[in-house]
């Protein structure tokens, strides 16, 4: 299991599979799957977390204590 660190505005961190990809503008934020479909859109503000997409099977672990969000989902093996 390769991840990869990301970090974001305001404090926060993603933490996610190296093949997943993470576009921004602003503090918002789209990730990408391995098949370029988006796995979750949000945004991070200094307090709070926004969800505003996300994939039905995604899963992921928020640790609001260290700003971490981090997904728990690994890609499709090919």
């Amino acid at each position: 299991m390769a991840n990869k660190s990301h970090e974001l505005l305001n404090g926060w961190t993603l933490i996610a599979h190296k093949s997943y990809k993470l576009f921004s503008n602003d503090n918002s934020y789209v990730l990408l799957d391995q098949h370029n479909v988006v796995s979750i859109q949000f945004s991070a503000t200094e307090q709070e977390l926004e969800i505003f997409q996300s994939d039905y099977d995604l899963r992921f672990k928020m640790i609001p204590a260290f700003k971490t969000i981090k997904v728990l989902t690994q890609p499709d093996e090919e």
